[in-house]
């Protein structure tokens, strides 16, 4: 069997492509083996046995594909032996959650069956954590099947169900028949199989050919996480204009962020000016606050800014908001009265009813409340000055 009869590409399983999804993978992978188990149960505890491994082998454009049966449940060293050493002979590893199933369940049946070799040190990629990671909001269940369909567009027919396969096994155990047995290695089959068109698609799908238009955010972030900080934020970018809400608004916001983070102030401030046009995002209006007053001394467009972003605040943002306002407007003196938050009510007293520099903004909030506003000045007298526009 060739790679492309599984149609996929031989080209883009080298080293360099592949680096792009894991540092785990080798520089040179002459050899990726896709590893599968059946086992009679989905626990990992000592109760639960493999019974079928399923093995395909890439090396260049050919691929080769093995199944293992456990035909009697007392002759299970042999076979575990084998797969260690399997293991050891291939220079790349790639399964579907094998890090947390196949492999630990593999490395119990060594001890049960009394197999005294070292575990080996093949690198493993599980492919799993990577589709969570890009296509989190796309998919409502990430089973193999369901990947399957949704990423690969394939579809399987008259597939056996995986929750089937031990009874399967049992019935071949008692019989000895093993026409039961059919199904199961169908469907371990394409599962195997499907992991060397998954790699390929993840490898496409990280280098930016073909996007679904869900998937642009989590791509940004897991090119973000691998450390590429300029193709994150270009993919962000790209999501901003092709995601659907509010993946669009969620993109914008981890663009102007990283922008931030890299120190490119003049980018950042033109991502979080569109932000608050665009949406009214408080998250923007709060960092907009921060560049005017801190790095353009603005502390006026600060401070009209502030209580924009107060009249368009949610739940929770109004206290960061009104607490800015009190604080710039002790810097620059008595101004007017308070302002309706989103919610419709008045936060806080009028602001005009403190000079400019004096109390604590915890007196405020305590008199705000109803509370005795003396106890959050310990000793200290509260002052008030004469109200403005009343």
């Amino acid at each position: 069997m060739s790679t492309a009869d599984l149609g996929i590409s031989a080209d883009l399983l080298a080293a360099d492509r592949l680096h792009n999804l894991s540092d785990v993978v080798p520089k040179v992978p002459t050899t990726i083996t896709y590893f599968d188990l059946e086992t009679t149960g989905l626990q990992r505890g000592t109760g639960t046995v493999p019974f079928l491994y399923g093995w395909a082998v890439i090396t260049g454009d050919r691929v080769h594909f093995e199944q293992w049966l456990l035909t009697q449940l007392g002759q299970e060293a042999p076979l575990v032996e084998a797969a260690i050493s399997q293991l050891r002979a291939t220079d790349l590893l790639v399964t579907y959650n094998g890090a947390s199933y196949d492999l630990p369940l593999l490395r119990t049946r060594m001890v049960m069956a009394g197999v005294d070799r070292a575990w080996p040190a093949t690198p493993h990629l599980d492919l799993l954590p990577m589709v969570r990671k890009l296509f989190r909001h796309r998919l409502d269940r990430c089973s193999l099947r369901r990947v399957e369909e949704s990423v690969l567009g394939l579809s399987r027919d008259h597939d056996l169900p995986g929750r089937e396969a031990p009874e399967r096994y049992w019935q071949f155990l008692r019989s000895g028949d093993p026409l039961p047995l059919a199904a199961v290695l169908e469907h371990n089959q394409q599962d195997v199989l499907s992991l060397a068109r998954l790699l390929e698609r993840l490898v496409r799908h990280v280098d930016l050919e073909g996007p679904h238009p869900s998937d642009w955010l989590s791509l940004g972030r897991f090119i973000e996480a691998r450390g590429d900080l300029r193709g994150a934020e270009g993919v962000y970018r790209r999501a901003e204009t092709c995601s659907p809400p509010p993946l669009d608004r969620a993109a914008a916001l981890r663009r102007a962020r990283l922008l931030r983070r890299q120190g490119l102030e003049d980018q950042a401030r033109q991502a979080w000016s569109s932000i608050w046009e665009r949406w009214h995002d408080p998250e923007a209006a709060e960092a907009m606050c921060i560049d005017l007053e801190h790095r353009q001394n603005d502390l006026g467009g600060a401070l009209e800014l502030a209580r924009e972003g107060l009249r368009a605040a949610p739940v929770g943002w109004d206290q960061r908001f009104a607490r800015r306002i009190w604080r710039l407007q002790s810097r620059l003196g008595p101004t007017g009265p308070g302002v309706p938050s989103a919610g419709g009510r008045t936060v806080g007293k009028p602001w005009s009813g403190w000079l400019p520099g004096g109390e604590s903004y915890e007196a405020w909030i305590a008199l705000r409340r109803g509370g005795d506003p003396s106890r959050a000045l310990g000793e200290r007298r509260l002052v008030r000055a004469p109200a403005v526009g009343r």
